[in-house]
């Protein structure tokens, strides 16, 4: 039986104490880590208060990079095995709700397969095809809103091509998606955990006839090759690992692309750079997610009486960390508000976040982003931003809408 941390509760009289020591972390509320330009109250906090009391997640809140790192590392006595883990609670046991050896079993199935070598090898050609149809599917209309059009059916379907599963209903995919990651929010109301459960259950019955098929009919794909040799996991298990690999992959790729293309777009001399050495694609992306990072926040808890940054913590108190803030750190990113391919050390961002638990699809991620940008911009003339949504989201943070234009 899994014995679980139960977080601690803070006496009234000891938060009010905190409230009084952490003047600025006691008035960020929800909505200052949800939604779109109001990211400079992470960055007033974070000037004096680089980890702060933040009582409406009921724990403390990290701001600065360093802080955050130290939470992150592999070594930092914290942990994500807890009962009120909300990824846990929406998406379930796997990987990254598990540490030390178990997590180790479970991600160690996934790591070959994903390295920077293999993807470029057998992964390069089939994503160029794929963004090339997408494309040839709008290019006619000289108009299109490019996340249901292209980011959407390109992550998730490359998604399912990588993993050897058939994702071909984009909208039954999203929208299962979109359950699961509004199941990861500290707004305080339950009925996104229960919606998060009905799309993990509903995810959990696909993946088992996919592994099942698999089974039967065997290919060289990842889900193939588990169903073979499974290495240690039970098929739930193997499901387990496929929703949150899947979903890593849908979600960062979703948001990369409609990103980076966006600040391009507001950028035109950026973009015209660009045009001129494609090779910028990669430090533009890198750029993009610093500023605007897919996964936006992080979980973890005390296991013990820790200091972090000059800060005592108790055992097992929550501690959050705010990649939109810690990536906005003038102490490591000079003008960090500022969009800048040149700066020379984007990937010092924690989008792919840090330590045991950071991103496995990483090289995935950058080869995908990179292709996709290069095919729009070189077979989109003249493409322009009509109009784009403003980057929100809590856990996940992206542009719902982006709506581009090209021709004369």
């Amino acid at each position: 039986m899994e014995t679980l941390l139960t977080q601690r509760e803070v006496p009234v009289d000891e938060e009010a104490e905190r409230r009084a020591r952490f003047p600025l972390g006691a008035t960020l509320v929800h909505a200052d880590l949800a939604e779109a330009g109001r990211e400079g109250a992470l960055d007033r906090v974070r000037e004096s208060e680089p980890i702060t009391w933040a009582p409406f997640i009921g724990g403390w809140l990290v701001t600065g990079r360093e802080a955050a790192r130290e939470v992150l590392g592999r070594n930092a006595g914290l942990t994500v095995e807890a009962e009120e883990n909300l990824v846990r609670a929406a998406a379930g046991r796997m990987m990254l709700t598990v540490d030390g050896d178990e997590q180790a079993r479970m991600r160690k199935p996934f790591e070959g397969p994903f390295k920077g070598s293999v993807v470029q090898d057998f992964y390069a050609q089939p994503i160029t095809d794929l963004a090339e149809e997408l494309i040839d599917a709008f290019i006619d209309a000289g108009t299109v809103e490019l996340d249901d059009a292209f980011a959407a059916p390109f992550a998730i379907r490359m998604a399912g091509y990588s993993l050897g599963l058939s994702l071909d209903d984009v909208p039954e995919m999203t929208s299962i998606y979109s359950a699961i990651a509004g199941g990861m929010d500290y707004d305080g109301d339950p009925e996104p955990i229960r919606a998060a459960e009905r799309a993990c259950e509903q995810l959990n019955e696909i993946l088992l006839g996919e592994l099942a098929k698999n089974r039967l009919n065997p290919g060289h794909s990842l889900t193939a090759m588990l169903a073979k040799d499974p290495q240690g996991l039970s098929d739930d298990e193997i499901v387990a690992q496929l929703r949150v690999v899947m979903f890593g992959a849908i979600e960062t790729i979703q948001a990369s692309v409609l990103t980076t293309l966006t600040l391009l777009l507001q950028h035109p001399d950026q973009l015209d750079e660009v045009r001129a050495d494609i090779s910028l694609l990669s430090d533009a992306q890198e750029e993009a997610r610093r500023l605007i990072p897919p996964v936006s926040f992080i979980e973890r808890w005390t296991l013990e009486d820790k200091v972090i940054a000059g800060i005592e913590i108790p055992a097992r108190e929550f501690v959050g960390v705010s990649v939109l803030a810690t990536n906005r750190d003038p102490a490591t990113f000079v003008q960090p508000t500022a969009f800048d391919i040149h700066r020379g050390n984007s990937n010092k961002g924690l989008s792919f976040s840090f330590g045991p638990h950071a991103c496995l699809g990483i090289h995935m991620a950058r080869l995908q982003t990179t292709i996709a940008l290069e095919r729009m911009i070189a077979r989109l003339p003249g493409i322009r931003l009509v109009s784009a949504d403003a980057p929100a989201g809590f856990a996940f943070r992206r542009p719902a809408r982006v709506t581009v234009a090209w021709g004369s």
